[in-house]
């Protein structure tokens, strides 16, 4: 049985190392200004990610959507003093400790990384509007205290099965409040990391909406016009926090720049400037 088990756990991480090594062709649409970012991101931002593995395009392809990976910024908060992480990362990482992201992969689970990771790829960021910083404190307390959870693989094997289509699989779990995968504390996928930690103090990524037939007359400050139903943590998905009403999309690389001449950037002179 004891063989049978490391035989098992050799063919998985030969395949998630298959899945998690780089494709050859991987096209960077935006170059990304890394002092610009360093500058303008801000704790509690999710950055998303199009991936350039194997596994990437997989998840791409399942969920309809350009991103296949979501981190969370927590900047300095890992090497501040009295962090138990303060020595470690530092060496680690040197200066690049000041700007720090969660995320949860395959092969290392939940870890800390530079955000420079991933300078050479298609990223964007999201921020949480209007969340009280006092929550915003708890949220990414919440998410560091995830580091070194196990990558659940059967989360994305669920959220595969959510998205066929009813009558080709009509087993399949649908219910808003069901949980997807494992269903325990020591393993999580990267968004639903997230999710989790955003929930615990009520804040929303993309709710389900109560019928307004069950509810009754709505104050005009509800933005949503009906009242919320949360979606369990491990339905959410990277797109999910682009999609979603309640997070800005941050342009760091040109908007809010002094100047702004588009009409010099082309690699041919056939733009007139006149």
């Amino acid at each position: 049985m004891l063989l049978l088990e490391k035989l098992f756990k050799k063919i998985r991480d030969l395949s998630i190392r298959r899945l998690e090594s780089p494709r050859k062709v991987y096209e960077q649409r935006i170059y990304n200004n890394m002092p610009k970012l360093f500058k303008t991101i801000r704790k509690g931002d999710v950055v998303l990610v199009e991936g350039s593995t194997e596994i990437s395009r997989i998840i791409k392809l399942f969920t309809n959507s350009y991103w296949s990976h979501s981190a969370f910024y927590v900047g300095d908060e890992l090497i501040k003093p009295g962090s138990p992480y303060r020595e470690k990362y530092k060496k680690k990482f040197g200066i690049d400790a000041d700007h720090l992201i969660m995320e949860a992969n395959g092969s290392e689970g939940v870890i800390a990384a530079p955000l420079r990771k991933y300078q050479n790829h298609n990223i964007r960021i999201c921020r949480p509007y209007g969340i009280l910083p006092q929550d915003l404190k708890i949220v990414v307390k919440d998410v560091i205290g995830n580091i070194g959870k196990h990558y659940d693989n059967l989360n994305i094997r669920d959220i595969a099965l959510m998205l066929i289509p009813f009558q080709f699989n009509p087993f399949k779990k649908r219910a808003i409040k069901a949980c997807l995968g494992s269903c325990n504390e020591f393993q999580v996928i990267c968004s639903g990391m997230i999710a989790k930690s955003f929930q615990s103090v009520g804040y929303p990524i993309v709710p389900a909406l109560e019928p307004l037939a069950r509810t009754n007359q709505l104050s005009q400050d509800n933005p949503y016009g009906s009242k919320l139903i949360m979606r369990h943590y491990s339905q959410i998905m990277p797109r999910d926090f682009d999609i979603s009403p309640n997070f800005e999309i941050i342009k760091f690389n040109i908007i809010g720049s002094k100047s702004f001449d588009y009409k010099c950037l082309w690699k041919d002179t056939l733009i007139d400037k006149n």
